[in-house]
């Protein structure tokens, strides 16, 4: 079902900042274990004694063979035999390297801060400072580890060691923000001849820059260097997706006619995606919001609640708006593959600039996932955990269980003085996941969880669950069983994440126990007129999260919920408030210019 509404724009705006933040993770220097033996230069023995030869040629066998122990403790026995001269200096050298490929950084350092003078000018001495570099480096030491490696390339070092350098270099300077300079000498080591792996690694690193950590500036300078081979299809398609988000579609275009010209690059296949985005944008219709709600079936009754609102937040009822806003309407049904589909249609054949909805956990995620493939911002009205991972074009506009537990967390330690706490919860899937989100938070934000009882759904006596929380089943040791015994209350608040209908029966029964002054807690499924309506005197002090309060003092509630009255006659519930909420940023948005 599609319906079309024209209504006037809004006049004040609103803007979303959507950015993919990626944490580039770089592998520690030149990525893969450096073999310390058959490389390189040959070590130099004639001038060493013939029982430190003796030990040397034994050690480097060992370490061939895989033997690190044995080559470690032969190394070692070197070095007490001959602690000085160049047997020193090739016992220290090897257990720098060993130490350092173990990453035993601080031990490392201090190996190869061992080594005798006047071997500056030994062939095997920039390796030993290159284990120092990389020892540094992994201690996080950036600068003294940046240091040695400029060192090392203003003399002339050998051959298999320059790339390796070079990449440790860039690991530096990424380490410390200095993106472009990092690709910079990731380049530079690619064309000295890495071995395999450190080659893979290097285009790993330089392919994370590019694709997000520079600037569409500085992806531009860095392209008219590499017109050709590697990696300028990496830079042109960076460019071209940096400038499709930014809505520059002509660029965008220029950079992938370009891009696309290699079809045996690995990003191929996104690029001719790309290119259908930015076609479609072309196509865009900036005043027309899309809609996906569950209109008939099962969830129907909470779909139009929520269409009553989508519609009052589009404008329709305020005359006095000027430019047409068209709000397209496509039915889920409840259903995941529908809810798809819908978006698809909202894209492909009404060009939507925006798509609140739907409602639902998976019919949610796979709107989500088609809205992101086709690059249409979404708004999804979901708790759904990890739906806005799914890209930077899917957003939410729910009260989520983490949201709900820091703020309870929150108030009660800042406001209330709360420090211990306890919980009380169902065996079902919310109360598991609740509980495990309460007790996170309160350990983060520096609290206790001093006890924690499970109950099953349905269960109507709680004595047996409050006791435990209380002690109440456990008598000290030694002491006869009192007749009224009294509980431990090591707590100041109790969190139970379940329905209004459960805690009217659990706080009762908790006065019952003797377990009084401690304040309960809940979360949003304990909002309801009937809470109160049974028992109230056992809630005083009571404290629950939700996201919207009829009873509000503030004045654009108060404006809300008398003007959903008057186009709805009847007053506003969460879910209503939530999709108002979603519907209005898109109309702002669209109004201010800022989609």
């Amino acid at each position: 079902m599609t319906l079309c509404i024209n209504e006037n724009r809004m006049k004040r705006s609103q803007k979303i900042g959507c950015m993919l933040f990626v944490v580039l993770v770089l592998l520690a220097a030149g990525c893969a274990r450096i073999p310390t033996v058959g490389e390189g230069p040959r070590p130099i023995t004639e001038v060493m004694p013939e029982e430190a030869v003796r030990i040397f040629t034994g050690a480097e066998a060992a370490l061939k063979q895989g033997q690190i122990d044995r080559a470690m403790a032969l190394y070692g026995d070197m070095l007490e035999r001959f602690p000085s001269g160049k047997a020193a200096f090739l016992a220290h050298l090897r257990r720098g390297e060993i130490l350092t490929d173990r990453e035993q950084y601080g031990p490392a350092i201090r190996e190869l801060g061992l080594l005798p003078g006047g071997f500056e000018e030994d062939p095997l001495y920039p390796e030993a400072r290159y284990n120092l570099a990389r020892s540094n480096f992994g201690l996080g030491a950036y600068k003294i580890s940046e240091g040695v490696c400029e060192e090392l390339l203003r003399k002339r070092v050998p051959p298999h060691l320059k790339p390796r350098i070079e990449s440790l270099m860039g690991d530096n300077l990424a380490q410390t923000g200095r993106n472009k300079e990092a690709l910079g000498w990731y380049l530079k080591s690619l064309k000295s001849g890495p071995e395999t792996r450190l080659e893979e690694s290097l285009k790993m690193k330089a392919e994370e820059i590019i694709a997000s950590a520079l600037s569409v500036e500085q992806l531009e300078e860095i392209e008219k260097d590499y017109r050709w081979g590697y990696p300028s299809g990496y830079l042109r398609y960076a460019i071209a997706r940096a400038s499709y988000r930014a809505r520059d579609f002509d660029k965008a275009q220029e950079y992938l006619d370009r891009f696309l010209r290699d079809s045996e690059h690995p990003l191929f296949e996104e690029g001719e995606a790309l290119l259908r985005r930015i076609a479609a944008a072309k196509l865009i219709n900036r005043n027309a919001i899309g809609c996906v709600l569950p209109l008939t079936g099962r969830y129907a009754s909470y779909g139009n609640r929520v269409l009553d609102a989508v519609i009052l937040a589009s404008g329709v009822f305020d005359p006095g708006q000027e430019n047409p806003i068209e709000l397209f309407i496509e039915d889920s049904k409840g259903d995941p593959t529908t809810a798809r589909e819908a978006v698809r249609r909202l894209a492909n054949e009404y060009h939507v600039i925006g798509i609140v909805g739907p409602l639902g956990s998976s019919a949610s995620m796979e709107a989500a996932e088609e809205a992101q493939q086709l690059g249409v911002p979404i708004i999804t009205l979901t708790q759904r955990q990890g739906i806005t991972e799914t890209g930077d074009y899917v957003f939410r506009d729910f009260l989520t269980g983490e949201a709900q537990a820091h703020a309870l967390v929150s108030y009660s330690i800042h406001n209330l003085g709360v420090k211990n706490f306890a919980i009380l919860h169902p065996d079902d899937h919310y109360g598991t996941e609740m509980m495990h989100l309460f007790w996170d938070e309160v350990l983060r934000q520096g609290g206790q969880i001093r006890g924690v009882e499970t109950y099953t759904s349905g269960q109507t006596d709680f004595g047996i669950e409050i006791k435990s929380l209380t002690g109440l089943n456990f008598p000290e040791e030694g002491k006869a069983s009192e007749e009224n015994p009294k509980p431990i209350v090591d707590f100041d608040a109790l969190f139970i994440p379940d329905s209004y209908s459960v805690v009217s029966m659990i706080a009762p029964q908790l006065a019952f126990y003797d377990v009084i002054g401690v304040h309960l807690l809940g979360t949003n499924i304990w909002n309801s007129p009937e809470l109160l309506k049974k028992d109230s005197e056992y809630l005083d002090g009571a404290i629950f999260i939700d996201c919207f309060f009829l009873n509000s003092a503030h004045q654009e509630v108060i404006d809300f919920i008398d003007r959903f009255y008057v186009a709805w006659g009847r007053e506003p519930g969460n879910v209503e408030a939530l999709a108002y909420d979603a519907t209005n940023i898109l109309v702002k948005l669209i109004a201010g210019g800022g989609l």
